[in-house]
């Protein structure tokens, strides 16, 4: 959401939340501690990734679902102060 708000008040100009690289394979650091990972990059297999991942009653599961980084969150309150009449429904578009 850092991001989200870096790009409607500040034109894009980010600081501080671009760090792709510097996160670990969550799928392997959930299995060096004995549990299973998956990771999905696509949208068509989440639902398929998600199935298998809850059919493993008996194990603790992790999954890494990659977003968008340019996808944006909604509801999103305008400040911390902020009353529900100063919501972003969507891009452009305030309650």
């Amino acid at each position: 959401m850092v991001r989200q708000w870096q790009d409607m008040n500040y034109s894009g100009r980010y600081a501080a939340s671009t760090y792709e690289e510097s996160l670990p394979d969550f799928v392997k650091l959930a299995e060096a501690y004995g549990h299973k990972g998956f990771k999905v990059t696509q949208r068509n297999k989440l639902g398929p990734t998600l199935e298998k991942a809850f059919a493993l009653k008996d194990q603790l599961v992790f999954v890494d679902v990659y977003v968008d980084q340019s996808e944006h969150v909604y509801p999103m309150l305008v400040s911390p102060n902020g009353s529900m009449q100063d919501m972003w429904l969507s891009r452009g578009k305030k309650t």
